[in-house]
């Protein structure tokens, strides 16, 4: 015998909402793939639609009225089910365990100014251990969140630990924050935990860099500037994370206008040998000057890498040259700088 939502992963499911719900539920799938509005309140999706976005509609709404139904696209079995009790019902996944052992923690390495030679910012990097102590690394993490539809919730999570985090640094200290576009639905609603942490911390916006990550797997653009638009609006800036080559590149650059750009590091290895390199990063260069945009270079490993990129303009640079990630806060020294 298989439990309804175990079942539900090889059909459709028919969501049934409020009246008063319609239109919140409706902004919520908005960007979600082979969703169909059966009538005003009734949608039918893809199970994994439904799983990703089933934390954040019990999170924002009242859910106790809502129904479920599963079935194929021609309709559902009839089987009429509350809400909750089917998300209990849904199978037990390991992202989902990880978070209720609170096993996420965050790993700062230091962004240096090479101009006023001092630590001005922390990237915070997640770090996740599997219960038997082993470590997991951030992309097996992500990959694994978003094959169990558990993307929101881990997003969210890391955030939150981020800015928990953030709180232990020296305040006049950036701290830039990674981020899933796809993650956020609807921005007031998702980001509403992120901001509440940074008020219990007492972290200030100002002080918070959010960082696009995966640009490439954004197909929506305009909902991307709905998240960056909210960010400003609360007093946040925002970086573009992993600039590469090609127009599609440059056209995010220009359609979302970044307070900081980073250059991938990819062309920051041997750009001092590689003609090919160079010539990327003076083309970012130039684009980010032309529209105001700080430029940070990441991946920075060895001096005549970070001196090369310096006389481009990348007064910002990250790397093992200056400090390692670290899970204690770091103390604000850097290994290297160039001389005076």
């Amino acid at each position: 015998m298989t439990c309804p939502g175990c079942e539900a992963w090889r059909t459709g499911i028919t969501l049934k909402v409020p009246h008063s719900d319609a239109e919140g539920v409706r902004r919520s799938l908005a960007s979600a793939r082979s969703v169909q509005w059966l009538d005003a309140t009734s949608v039918l999706m893809p199970p994994d639609v439904f799983v990703a976005r089933a934390a954040y509609w019990q999170a924002f709404f009242d859910t106790h009225a809502w129904r479920v139904e599963w079935g194929g696209p021609d309709g559902a079995d009839g089987t009429d089910r509350p809400f909750d009790a089917f998300v209990g019902g849904l199978p037990s996944l390991w992202v989902d365990e990880l978070l209720a052992r609170r096993a996420i923690r965050m790993a700062m390495q230091p962004i240096v100014d090479l101009t006023k030679r001092t630590v001005v910012a922390c990237e915070m990097l997640v770090r996740a251990t599997a219960s038997d102590g082993s470590f997991i690394s951030p992309h097996a993490l992500f990959e694994a969140a978003r094959e169990q539809s558990r993307l929101f919730a881990l997003d969210r999570a890391c955030r939150i630990e981020a800015i928990a985090t953030a709180s232990r640094l020296p305040a006049d200290w950036d701290v830039f924050v990674n981020f899933v576009p796809t993650a956020i639905y609807v921005p007031e609603h998702c980001l509403q935990s992120t901001f509440a942490a940074a008020e219990r911390h007492a972290v200030h916006p100002s002080r918070l860099v959010f960082e696009v990550v995966e640009t490439e797997r954004v197909d929506d653009v305009a909902h991307l500037r709905d998240i960056l638009a909210f960010y400003r609006r609360k007093g946040v800036r925002y970086a573009l994370d992993d600039f590469g080559e090609g127009y599609s590149d440059e056209h995010m650059l220009r359609a979302i206008s970044p307070d900081v750009v980073k250059l991938d590091r990819q062309f920051v290895d041997h750009v001092d040998r590689d003609p090919a390199k160079r010539r990327v990063a003076e083309g970012l260069a130039r684009v980010a000057r032309s529209l105001d945009i700080r430029l940070l270079a990441e991946g920075v490993e060895r001096p005549e890498e970070a001196m090369a990129l310096l006389e481009l303009g990348y007064e910002w640079q990250q790397g093992y040259l200056y400090a390692r990630p670290s899970l204690e806060v770091p103390d604000g020294s850097i290994a290297w700088l160039p001389r005076a």
